[in-house]
């Protein structure tokens, strides 16, 4: 990035505009970012740009949009990619992991990718919002897979969503009872602890593009499996996989995600391990319910690493989509919250 935009004022700089005029670019509502740039550099262009007679923005975004279309994005990635491994976690409950999770992985089915969506929470939730029973006959649950007991493939628990518009890309594993025992269990297997999640699902990560974890709202050891699953593997892109947030505009979100990201450097501190968070989601926000409110939601925003990915309205039709059990996209698919879950999966298709 810092290369990028150092060669991109560079280039704007030395760029006669009598000759090539550079078009005006709408800025209205882009966010805000920073990068390094070469000493003396920064001096320049604030001097071209006074010159130019526009603002510093003005100037950055014209030599970004110039740059970018002398350097198009190749067709293919340079470099081969895991499936995408998206944990929706926030140790508070009640911020709506489950809805955003479901959400994300249903506009992800719906753009044509093959998506797995994982009911990690014991309580099962995502598992009956989605009017499913359970394990289908034959299944075993991914703790037996995880503990290592299990004797059939992981594939023959996975439910496949019935309606048209996921195309049968959209497959559910089911939340299992045994999950709430996840932590004693796995206190005590000796060996392979760690990356006993990450074996368990690795014989369906060829069958998909994505896999989406609805994480419990709790900060013990499945989480810290979760967090181990998503972290950046070798080779594999900035952002590719990690955590993604959903959070309220209120006191008690900080404080749980400075306690998730606590657990998040801890982790990485003591495993190695690089984990990205992929950003947050303000959930259920209605700026009538106070200056508060307000206040907390211009503090997320105000936040850049990780950012705000999306803002979900506080809105009728997420309520009677989990009420009536039916997955929002269908429920409800020219709703403004529809349309934010699909901005949000295109946003981390990229």
């Amino acid at each position: 990035m810092q290369d990028a935009a150092t060669n991109a004022v560079t280039l704007w700089l030395e760029t006669d505009t009598g000759d090539s005029p550079f078009e005006t670019i709408d800025t209205k509502g882009s966010r805000s970012w920073g990068v390094f740039l070469p000493a003396g550099l920064p001096g320049r262009f604030t001097q071209d740009c006074e010159a130019r007679g526009i603002t510093k923005v003005q100037g950055m975004a014209q030599a970004i949009v110039h740059w970018l279309s002398l350097h198009p994005s190749p067709d293919q990635r340079l470099v081969s990619q895991p499936v995408k491994r998206i944990l929706v976690g926030n140790q508070k409950g009640g911020v709506g992991k489950t809805f955003v999770a479901s959400g994300l992985a249903q506009a992800m089915a719906e753009a044509g990718q093959r998506v797995l969506l994982v009911d990690y929470d014991p309580q099962g939730h995502l598992t009956s919002r989605l009017q499913i029973t359970g394990l289908p006959e034959g299944g075993q649950s991914l703790l037996t897979h995880m503990l290592g007991e299990a004797d059939k493939h992981l594939a023959r628990s996975l439910v496949a969503l019935p309606h048209e518009r996921f195309g049968g890309r959209l497959h559910v594993l089911p939340a299992s009872k045994d999950a709430f025992l996840m932590d004693a269990k796995l206190a005590l297997l000796q060996v392979g602890r760690d990356t006993c999640l990450a074996r368990a699902l690795a014989p369906l990560e060829d069958s998909y593009d994505v896999i989406v974890l609805d994480g419990p709202p709790n900060l013990g050891l499945a989480i810290d499996l979760a967090i181990n699953y998503v972290q950046r593997r070798p080779g594999e892109l900035i952002d590719h996989s990690g955590i993604l947030m959903p959070v309220w505009s209120d006191r008690a979100s900080f404080d749980a995600y400075e306690m998730l990201n606590e657990q998040i450097d801890t982790h990485s501190r003591l495993t190695g391990a690089v984990v990205d968070q992929l950003g947050f989601v303000i959930n259920a926000y209605d700026s009538r319910k106070g200056v508060v409110t307000r206040s907390f939601y211009d503090g997320w925003n105000q936040l850049t690493t990780p950012g705000v990915l999306a803002t979900l309205k506080d809105a009728i039709e997420g309520r009677e989509a989990s009420d009536y059990q039916v997955p929002l996209l269908e429920h409800a698919p020219d709703s403004g919250q529809a349309q934010v879950m699909r901005s949000l999966a295109k946003e981390l298709a990229a």
